[in-house]
């Protein structure tokens, strides 16, 4: 170059006003950036190959991050290759998912842009993607429209509800390609599949308790049959657990008042016995529990150590049967509910030692790491917790003004809380569990133990009392099976 040997080097793309503005930055370190000047200084930055005023621009893009405009920074972010903005802007997006769908923005993207931001969503639930992909599409039907059957076909079907699927089955983009219409009917064929399954399962196991720790005792919902299995090893009051294809675990709990690290299988299969498992890290009762790819991952509780709140977790790896640790939450709870929801932990009200939470937060296994999602309407405490159909739902619990007979169902796709019908029964500590398409919650404590078990029924919208168990019961665990 000429000006290797002249010592003069032109700059004619930057006028002296800012080029003077960043000499004096590079001497200094100092700069005024401001929304008016940020892009032609980061335009600036780029030609001139300056990394650290760069990164000075990205810092004040951060600072402006919203919903809103997480998009258009991402887009910058992109451009100018900036990481530390492109981290965060991917954070936004993926927690704001069901809003940034519907912006203007997103329909503006091109495929690519577009497609990054789809595979960038942080909830497995493709309801909100099918909503992206249908706005981004019909925003130019004639220049979109051949893309989307190919953006269809990578949609997860089983993270959609029944009811959406039928929905969508008569939108016009579904109806006018056979080749959807076709990958929707199968999907509709394994949705009744699973139904089928799950309507053949009409029992429920109920495993330890207060004033009954070793006991496990099955129920027929229906023929109300009862059925004596093998009793625990351990004593677990306030005992977490749960089922996978072929076992059922019992995590923790606490037995004559001391909180237990231990934990112990039994398995279906076979001649069925309780086995030991390692212990955990940490002693504790009132925990969660919920199965992810072959994890047991546990949340929480309270223990009987300098740590009486827990926000430590742990996962369990059944392959190489050893516990782990993983990423502490946001908050410490116990008695609270913890469910898996489209393959992600999420962790729902509690108590922290102080007072009882509305707080919620969601664990992504992909990355490791908790969110703080919509909190509960209500504070909620020694609740039980389950899904169905892609729901949460939050049920009883006790509150400053005793037991609680409201529930709450949280909807994924919008980040939203809203009330539901209310049991029966008020009851704090009750166990809970889905049995076919059903929602069952057993026992629990008002004033004295509770026997009784309420369904509740989507379709009827409505709970009522399904029977009496033989002996009353709370601080147990259900499992369907």
């Amino acid at each position: 170059m000429k000006e290797k040997y002249e010592g003069i080097v032109n700059i004619d793309q930057i006028p002296h006003e800012r080029l003077a503005d960043i000499v004096e930055f590079i001497y200094t370190g100092k700069i005024k950036i401001t929304e008016k000047n940020m892009l032609d200084f980061l335009n600036d930055a780029e030609y001139t190959q300056i990394e650290v005023l760069k990164s000075k621009c990205s810092a004040f893009l951060i600072k402006l991050l919203s919903v809103e405009n997480c998009l258009k920074l991402w887009a910058y972010a992109k451009q100018y290759s900036l990481d530390d903005l492109l981290d965060k802007t991917n954070q936004s997006v993926a927690e704001n998912f069901a809003t940034v769908v519907q912006q203007e923005s997103f329909r503006l993207l091109d495929l690519n842009n577009m497609s990054s931001v789809l595979k960038n969503r942080s909830q497995s639930c493709d309801e909100v993607v099918f909503t992206g992909i249908s706005l981004w599409v019909n925003h130019n039907p004639l220049l979109r429209g051949e893309f989307f059957e190919k953006l269809f076909s990578q949609l997860d079907f089983s993270t959609m509800r029944l009811d959406y699927l039928y929905e969508i089955n008569v939108q016009n983009l579904v109806k006018n390609s056979l080749v959807c219409s076709n990958m929707l009917v199968e999907a509709l064929k394994k949705h009744a599949q699973h139904f089928q399954s799950a309507a053949a399962s009409e029992k429920f196991l109920m495993i330890g308790g207060q004033d009954s720790e070793t006991r496990c005792v099955s129920y027929d919902m229906f023929t109300k049959q009862v059925k004596r299995f093998p009793k625990l090893t351990t004593g677990r009051a306030g005992v977490t657990s749960l089922k996978n294809e072929s076992d059922v675990y019992a995590i923790g709990g606490s037995k004559a008042g001391k909180c237990l690290k231990s934990c112990e299988v039994l398995g279906l299969r076979g001649q069925m016995k309780w086995k030991a498992l390692p212990n955990m890290f940490d002693a504790r009762d009132y925990c969660g529990s919920g199965y992810i790819d072959d994890f047991v991952f546990v949340t929480g509780g309270h223990s009987g150590g300098p740590q009486v709140y827990l926000s430590h977790c742990e996962k369990f790896d059944i392959a190489n049967n050893e516990w782990m640790r993983i990423s502490n939450m946001l908050y410490r709870r116990y008695g609270h509910g913890t469910v898996v929801c489209n393959n992600s932990l999420y962790c729902i009200g509690g108590h922290d030692g102080s007072k009882r939470l509305t707080s919620c937060e969601r664990y992504d296994v992909r990355i490791g790491k908790w969110n703080e999602i919509a909190p509960l309407n209500q504070p909620r405490h020694y609740s039980s917790c389950v899904v169905l159909d892609g729901h949460i739902y939050a049920i009883g619990g006790y509150a400053d003004s005793g037991s609680l007979s409201t529930v709450e169902i949280y909807r994924p796709e919008v980040n939203r809380w809203e009330e539901a019908k209310p049991l029966k029964v008020a009851r704090s500590r009750p166990s809970a569990c889905v049995v076919g398409n059903k929602i069952l919650t057993i026992g629990g404590y008002n004033h004295g133990a509770i026997s009784s078990v309420e369904m509740y029924s989507p379709a009827l919208d409505t709970w009522k009392i399904l029977f009496e168990m033989e002996n009353p019961l709370y601080a147990a665990s259900a499992v369907a099976f």
